[in-house]
């Protein structure tokens, strides 16, 4: 299994066993408890006890416990999702060996986000000694018939919204992924999520579900007026899905290692307007 994938599962397991705790102390508050049951030790009552008593103070609560784990949930899937993207990045670098080699969208988008960082560096996370970095990198690249072991790659990743089903196909997209949904439904393991054959029809299925759980990370983290939270059920159904989607981009991304690149060596120049805006960044 892809390492990135595989530690991104290591924490949807962490979340799973969160819930599998919450539903234990959820029952446990259905308990009658027996003091003098024989079968309790006193150390054992004691603790019981304690732990009865907690969960009946905090019952009303445990929707908002295990709904906020979503927050978590999602903001790991989209750090997932940018370093598998990134990934594939420097992969492809290495499979071209030259930047003219690289998807032509790649070599288009390059600069392009590379000035979007180096104009506003600290929006993106990124220190001012950043830029200089950057610019120099990039004007290797950019060089006639450059040979290429580094892009930009942290620029490319740059988003500036949730990870929405339009948000993951235009990261995609800008190394010449352009279809990465209608891939990721042609799969077989999201359409027996989906319990449907039809690829088309699992694609709908996927985006609207992504969206849909985006959209309910949101109301959780700015929520306003009144708000049913979210089921335990429910939040194991998006967990599994996002672990599908996963491993199905991560198995994607195999096969864009292998396709993106071009055969042809094509002229990589920037245009002058691209060039001037690097050069004044880097001074």
């Amino acid at each position: 299994m892809d390492p990135i994938v595989k530690d991104f599962e290591e924490d949807l397991d962490k979340v799973s066993a969160q819930l599998d705790f919450i539903e234990l102390v959820r029952k446990f508050t259905a308990f009658t408890l027996l003091p003098d049951d024989p079968a309790l030790t006193a150390a054992f009552g004691r603790e019981a006890q304690i732990i009865y008593e907690g969960a009946k103070r905090v019952h009303g609560n445990l929707p908002l416990a295990s709904g906020t784990l979503i927050l978590y949930t999602c903001g790991r899937f989209e750090a997932m999702t940018r370093v598998l993207f990134e990934d594939l990045c420097q992969r492809l670098v290495a499979k071209a060996g030259q930047f003219a080699r690289l998807p032509k969208k790649m070599r288009e988008n390059l600069p392009l986000f590379t000035a979007k960082v180096i104009s506003d560096p600290r929006k993106y996370g990124h220190a001012e000694n950043g830029v200089r970095a950057f610019v120099t990198t990039l004007a290797a690249n950019l060089a006639i018939d450059a040979k290429v072991d580094r892009i930009n790659h942290e620029c490319l990743s740059v988003t500036e919204s949730n990870m929405r089903a339009d948000i993951l196909a235009d990261l995609f997209g800008r190394i010449g992924a352009s279809n990465i949904w209608s891939q990721v439904a042609a799969q077989a393991s999201l359409k027996a999520f989906f319990q449907e054959a039809d690829s088309a029809k699992v694609e709908v299925a996927a985006r609207r579900r992504l969206n849909d759980l985006m959209e309910l990370r949101n109301r959780i983290a700015h929520p306003s007026g009144e708000f049913e939270w979210p089921s335990v059920e429910s939040l194991r159904k998006h967990i599994h899905f996002l672990r599908l989607l996963a491993r199905s981009i991560a198995e994607l991304t195999s096969v864009y290692e292998v396709t993106l690149c071009t055969a042809e060596v094509i002229d990589s120049k920037p245009s002058s307007s691209v060039q001037k805006g690097l050069e004044d960044a880097a001074h």
